[in-house]
């Protein structure tokens, strides 16, 4: 579980990368959730959380040097990580959807599945899926979508196991099972 949490942190700090400067020119047990709204006034959004959400900031920077503050929520159940994030840009600064949803693939050295343009009140937008694998062999899915609503890019990440974990009870055997008795 640890992993998966540290992949979807991970995810929102490379998509602030893809903001460039133009200045010159232009797994544990499964849980049961607990359904919440979760209001940001900061980030100026609500959003549904599984549980409460567990609240950072991180500091990046963008290719040309300039530091940004990127927010994150995030929260697990049932073996997934839900996370949203959002990071504002300065004037002379043009966000790439096309670098973030790569540099979050090159990030967790993932395989592009699926990939539509999306928009949210009439702002650009991407929705991503991502196939991957942790350095322990976990499979992993991300489900992402990017929005950027200038001068604020908003990045909604889910990742799960791509395969429940195997259990390792086996049941005995139809014959096994008629053939005692009990005294």
């Amino acid at each position: 579980m640890k992993t998966l949490k540290l992949i979807a942190a991970g995810l929102l700090l490379v998509t602030g990368a893809a903001a460039q400067d133009h200045r010159q020119s232009p797994v544990s047990a499964p849980t049961p959730p607990q359904v919440g709204m979760y209001v940001s006034d900061e980030g100026r959004y609500s959003v549904m959380f599984p549980s409460e959400p567990k609240l950072s900031t991180q500091t990046s920077q963008t290719p040309s040097g300039d530091s940004i503050i990127q927010s994150l929520a995030a929260a697990s159940a049932g073996g997934m990580v839900f996370m949203i994030g959002y990071f504002d840009y300065g004037s002379g600064i043009i966000f790439s959807l096309d670098k973030g949803r790569d540099g979050m693939i090159e990030n967790v050295k993932g395989t592009l599945i699926d990939e539509q343009s999306i928009s949210l009140g009439g702002f650009p937008g991407r929705q991503i899926k991502v196939q991957a694998r942790t350095d322990e062999g976990l499979e992993f899915i991300d489900r992402a979508r990017l929005y950027d609503i200038k001068p604020r890019v908003y990045v909604e990440t889910y990742v799960q196991p791509e395969k429940p974990a195997a259990t390792t009870t086996k049941k005995p055997s139809a014959k096994k099972r008629t053939s005692r008795k009990h005294r």
